[in-house]
């Protein structure tokens, strides 16, 4: 008789969603943060994507700016895009955001001191 294996429990998007966010927590800073997951399944595995998002004060989600990929059977971080690339992909955003950013921090200053 053969023995049926065991059923491994899939990790939920907000298990990796909460795996993303001590990722970024732990390597990129402050302003980053993450994004809805969403998953992805290949012949050998599966998945979920977890973007790595740019936030500003006052503004909210700048923009993607990197991802981390979480095993869905294991729960384990098995691809993540360089932080150095990541960083560069943020200075990237802010650049070319920076008048928006910028005057929509100073709309939240303002609205604080009221």
């Amino acid at each position: 008789m053969l023995a049926t294996p065991p059923t491994l429990e899939k990790i939920s998007a907000n298990n990796a969603r909460t795996i993303g966010t001590n990722f970024a927590a732990d390597h990129l800073g402050d302003q980053i943060g993450v994004g809805m997951p969403w998953r992805v399944v290949s012949s050998l595995r599966s998945a979920w994507v977890v973007p790595l998002v740019l936030t500003s004060p006052g503004y909210g989600v700048v923009g993607i700016v990197g991802v981390v990929i979480v095993d869905e059977e294991l729960g384990n971080i098995s691809a993540w895009t360089a932080v150095e690339e990541v960083i560069a992909n943020a200075d990237q955003l802010l650049e070319e955001r920076k008048d928006d950013l910028d005057a929509a921090f100073k709309r939240a200053i303002a609205q604080a001191t009221l």
